[in-house]
């Protein structure tokens, strides 16, 4: 891979998981075994999805202030 696509697939996955971390009930947020209990059951692939589309969403952001 490039590393134009290597720093993509980083974003896209570090997108995917804070979007996935933002979904993680408080309640189980300190109690270590719910929460990877949790993770376990909401793996990072269902939400890579969500993270291209908030990527191209900021990506069209980014186009309309250049565009001014």
């Amino acid at each position: 891979m490039e590393t134009l696509e290597l720093l993509f697939a980083s974003l896209v996955r570090e997108t995917a998981e804070s979007i996935r971390d933002h979904h993680i009930p408080f309640a189980i947020k300190h109690d270590e075994r719910a929460y990877y209990a949790w993770l376990d059951a909401h793996p990072i692939n269902g939400y890579i999805q969500e993270a291209y589309r908030e990527i191209e969403e900021t990506a069209q952001q980014i186009r309309a202030i250049r565009a001014g």
